[in-house]
């Protein structure tokens, strides 16, 4: 191995001697910079520009591979942290450009970390390791190639921030709350029958994930689809997909007769429908 003037190694010249083959020359043009920005400590325009275009590179690639299941699990395949995602969460992450740009700026600035000195060490070796279609990679695909072995570990962060942020709204509640939300009158004076139908919603409620759990919470709180999901920084969408899982749940334990609703609150239903059909018509 050739040593350059500062005692790192030199990698100017591996594609030229590697089988006696030369580099295409944009290859051999990301080689020569990458020696400079090694000679030069990794400061100064150069390191800055380079590390620029690589993150201008892999921003667009990782939030396009976000919205396909099949182009992020061919990204992470080498990643040594397998990537289980929740059919919600690819769902998330196909619809919400947000959380896609959170988790791509995250990927390639946990990348970067390491990279300088991964460049150092002669990581970037295209004359002896090519890429799926055999030729010489260029430094941006190797850049790509590293957000990829990094990108499962930045998910899980991402899950556990989000998780954590909607346990922040997904209290568990008694049924004497729900009672209340009902319309009914305190805890001592709710008959049998509104008792066990709190009892049971609350239970479902409660075992509900903790973003469901939230948007349920806020909804017996009075808040709006519009008002959920700006406080829990989701879609009016995601809301109301949140809502209708716990109508089908419940719609199921009526058939069932495993949850039965008392007359008392379904004139409750009835009375309310009605105030806000006269709103509307307002």
């Amino acid at each position: 191995m050739r040593f350059n003037s500062t005692g790192v190694p030199d990698i100017r010249h591996r594609g030229r001697i590697s089988g006696g083959l030369d580099l295409p020359e944009d290859v051999q043009h990301d080689v020569d910079r990458v020696a400079d920005v090694v000679a030069a400590g990794f400061r100064g325009p150069l390191w800055q520009q380079m590390a620029a275009e690589l993150n201008a590179y892999a921003f667009k690639p990782l939030s396009s591979a976000m919205r396909r299941t099949d182009k992020l699990m061919n990204l992470v395949a080498k990643s040594r942290t397998p990537l289980k995602m929740t059919d919600e969460e690819r769902s998330t992450l196909h619809r919400s450009a947000p959380d896609r740009e959170q988790i791509a700026l995250t990927t390639i600035s946990v990348a970067m970390e390491t990279f300088p000195q991964l460049l150092k060490d002669g990581g970037y070796d295209p004359a002896n390791n090519t890429g799926k279609n055999g030729k010489p990679s260029r430094l941006t695909s190797y850049f790509y190639g590293r957000c990829g072995l990094v990108f499962p570990r930045v998910f899980y962060n991402w899950r556990k921030e989000r998780t954590d942020h909607f346990r922040v709204h997904a209290e568990r509640m008694d049924s004497g709350y729900l009672a209340s939300a009902l319309g009914q009158a305190g805890p001592e004076t709710v008959s049998e029958d509104v008792a066990e139908l709190c009892d049971t919603l609350t239970r479902v409620i409660n075992g509900l994930k903790p973003r469901n759990r939230a948007v349920w919470l806020m909804t017996v709180d009075g808040l709006s689809q519009g008002e959920i999901a700006d406080v829990l920084g989701i879609k009016s969408g995601d809301v109301e997909n949140a809502r209708y899982a716990l109508r089908s749940k419940v719609r199921k334990l009526r058939q069932s007769k495993e949850l039965i609703v008392p007359p008392s609150i379904l004139a409750e239903w009835a009375r309310r429908r009605e105030q806000d059909g006269k709103k509307v018509a307002r």
